[in-house]
């Protein structure tokens, strides 16, 4: 732990790093935890090192719903988290969508003659969501599991996302590809907190409790899941 917290302080400063302490001590509670540390250490560029913190971001966000988590469950080459509540263990794998293009201008609200300027490319922002969530499939193949996104691409929203959910569950259903067997939904979390922050796009029908999971998800919040892992102690995996 201690020399991840040293290349997030060399990567993105000291008060970073004060910041990252309490979520390194909470998830060093958890089985694997050394796993992810050891890639947060390595990181190269804040890009790389942001990649390594979402998995400790959706770590603590599951821990906060009173999950059991553990990383890499099935070593290096597998899924980046496993969760377990309600006696159904399934596998978490993890992405990012970095930033590629300007996200929405800033603007100058004093301008009475203001006029919203319109930004984004919705089909090449679909499209980039379908590329990122397709090769996450041969990570889940044939387990209970959730494709879970992270997005720092300003320029990119959920509803890219859903279509892009969408544009898959339809070559499935014409046979051009097939979703992972085990699949159950495609989680979509950013930092913009409108009427919801956290979205799960189900892939198939959501028997129980893989539908409470969902509604638990679109109703919270990140930093209020985040304060609830931090404020309880781990549960053993």
């Amino acid at each position: 732990m201690d020399k991840a917290l040293a290349n997030v302080k060399q990567l993105l400063g000291e008060q970073a790093a004060q910041w990252y302490r309490k979520y390194f001590e909470r998830v060093q509670q958890m089985p694997g935890a050394n796993r992810v540390f050891g890639r947060i250490a390595s990181a190269i560029d804040k890009e790389q090192l942001a990649d390594y913190l979402v998995e400790i971001q959706y770590a603590l966000i599951f821990a906060g719903l009173s999950f059991q988590v553990e990383f890499e469950p099935l070593g290096s080459k597998g899924p980046d988290l496993g969760i377990t509540r309600d006696g159904q263990p399934i596998i978490v794998e993890i992405t990012r969508f970095r930033k590629i293009y300007p996200g929405p201008p800033v603007l100058d609200l004093s301008d009475k003659n203001l006029i919203l300027p319109e930004y984004g490319n919705p089909p090449r922002d679909i499209r980039k969501a379908f590329e990122k969530i397709l090769l996450k499939f041969p990570q889940v193949s044939n387990q209970l599991g959730i494709i879970a996104i992270w997005n720092d691409d300003e320029d990119l929203e959920e509803a890219e996302t859903e279509t892009a959910v969408s544009d898959l569950r339809s070559d499935a259903s014409r046979g051009i590809r097939s979703f992972p067997n085990g699949l159950l939904f495609v989680l979509y979390g950013s930092k913009w907190i409108g009427n919801k922050q956290l979205y799960c796009f189900p892939v198939r029908h959501l028997d129980q409790p893989y539908q409470t999971w969902r509604e638990e998800l679109e109703r919270a919040t990140v930093a209020g899941l985040i304060r609830r892992a931090l404020s309880q102690p781990a549960m053993g995996a």
